[in-house]
């Protein structure tokens, strides 16, 4: 049986790491020009203010699931900052209480 006169070898790793590196980002610049390109034709849009315009109207009438999900998100909002002040309360006071001010020892009178 007649043996393999030349044997693979793989690539260094650093020179694996460029590669796959390097494709990583002409693939990241590749996309950012495609999302470029989307986001221009979209402020380009001569329709755009009007869709928002349609899109504002829709949410700020009262009684559509829109203008109730966006009411929600606002009360949700509205909890959670309400929730984070009480913790960072109770924090500053658990600390405050576990810090206190140091004793500083009575002063040393001299007798001179």
């Amino acid at each position: 049986m007649p043996t393999a006169r030349f044997v693979v070898v793989p690539a260094p790793l650093e020179e694996q790491i460029s590669h796959t590196v390097g494709e990583q980002l002409r693939e990241a610049a590749s996309m950012a020009l495609r999302l470029r390109r989307s986001v221009n034709d979209t402020l380009h849009d001569d329709e755009l203010g009007q869709k928002a315009s349609n899109a504002l109207q829709v949410v700020a009438r009262p009684g559509g699931l829109p203008f109730i999900l966006f009411m929600l998100l606002i009360a949700v909002m509205c909890v959670r900052e309400l929730l984070l002040r009480i913790e960072t309360k109770r924090i500053l006071r658990v600390h405050q209480e576990l810090s206190g001010s140091p004793e500083m020892p009575p002063k040393h009178q001299h007798d001179d």
